[in-house]
């Protein structure tokens, strides 16, 4: 095997942001940071509620395992969370209906 010494070293070829990407990161971070505080919100809350009502739902809700129905249902919101970062990302967003 051949030792690499920094002046053998070649640099990593990869795509690097470009100053018009920025902000079209920033804006997907912040639809992830928002989509996230979403979550949290509802499930802490969720959690809360049925606690008040001598329901622990923790680890049920940790070993569950979604039907067909309800695993198409995450599929597409994933999916559309999907298409919103990469609309974010590219700055290429679908007209409103």
């Amino acid at each position: 095997m051949t030792k690499l010494f920094p002046s053998q070293a070649q640099p990593r070829k990869r795509k690097a942001l470009k100053p018009d990407d920025i902000d079209k990161v920033a804006q997907a971070l912040m639809t992830l940071a928002q989509e996230l505080w979403v979550v949290k919100d509802r499930q802490m809350v969720t959690e809360a509620v049925l606690a008040k009502h001598g329901i622990d739902i923790s680890e049920e809700i940790s070993l569950y395992q979604p039907d067909l129905a309800l695993d198409a249902k995450l599929c597409a919101a994933r999916q559309a969370l999907v298409l919103k970062l990469t609309q974010d990302i590219t700055g290429l967003y679908e007209p409103l209906a």
